[in-house]
């Protein structure tokens, strides 16, 4: 079944905020498949985990998507959770997610084919993210409200990752069984955050750039999944170990799973995703 709810926003978008039977989520593979973009890139399979917890509407988002240009394959992958305190949480998660997803085909597609370097891509990211800023100021002065959310990006291509990051949702590395937390937590010690992306002045997210070695597995997740967890919980996600997107749904729904009994009531949301 798929739901779609739409938001026209102060400028004329419209925006797919439910997809499938997540809010914002979204998996699709596409692009230009030509034999010379199969050969070339990395293989990644992913899963999702979504839950709601003990809250009556999840306001996370998450996304995961992958196209084959020219030049290889690329994989943009996503995380936002809706700031409770605020209004319209999961609208605000919803859009960036959206937007994000058009950015990704429309200008990382061909960024990507061109075969442009990080300095391009980054660049391509930050506008992105400035005019969603924009636009979300515009809508909340519309209704008169204040809405936000973070957002943690990961986007692999030929041999390399680009983060950008700004809130409290994380996003960790597993390579060679060591777990390794490659974000910084935008927040005053828990009592709220500092940096977000709403209807608030455009503030700058953190960007990272690395070279991915081997096989290796990314984490994104919101506050609410890893809060509850210790080192010991993300063992199961070895990346020798997954060969099969199933396996990371089970695993990551058996760490849902010990946060709930641990007290968690918070959404829950995370992206797992697989470098062979």
């Amino acid at each position: 079944m798929c739901l779609y709810g739409r938001w026209d926003f102060c400028n004329p978008i419209l925006v797919v905020l439910q997809m499938g039977y997540m809010r914002g989520y979204c998996k699709r593979i596409g692009g230009i498949c030509s034999k010379e973009g199969r050969r070339k890139g990395l293989r990644v399979i992913s899963g999702v985990y979504w839950d709601k917890g003990g809250r009556e509407v999840n306001q996370d988002s998450v996304m995961v998507q992958q196209a084959v240009t020219r030049a290889g394959r690329m994989t943009l992958a996503v995380v936002s959770d809706g700031i409770g305190g605020l209004w319209e949480g999961e609208v605000a998660s919803g859009y960036i997610t959206e937007r994000l997803i058009e950015n990704f085909y429309g200008q990382m597609a061909a960024l990507v084919g061109r075969r442009r370097g990080k300095k391009a891509v980054a660049r391509s990211m930050l506008r992105c993210l400035y005019e969603i800023n924009g636009e979300l100021n515009a809508y909340g002065k519309g209704k008169d409200l204040k809405l936000g959310a973070t957002m943690s990006l990961l986007f692999l291509w030929g041999k390399r990752y680009l983060i950008v990051h700004i809130g409290d949702s994380r996003i960790y590395s597993y390579h060679r069984g060591k777990v390794k937390l490659l974000t910084r937590d935008h927040s005053d010690g828990g009592r709220g955050l500092t940096r977000c992306v709403g209807s608030f002045p455009y503030q700058a997210p953190d960007i990272l750039c690395g070279r991915v070695w081997g096989r290796q597995g990314f984490l994104l997740c919101t506050d609410g999944f890893y809060k509850r967890l210790d080192k010991e919980a993300f063992r199961i996600l070895s990346p020798g170990d997954i060969d099969r997107e199933e396996q990371i749904g089970r695993r990551l729904r058996e760490m849902g799973d010990v946060a709930h009994k641990r007290g968690e009531k918070d959404n829950m949301s995370a992206v797992y995703a697989v470098i062979q």
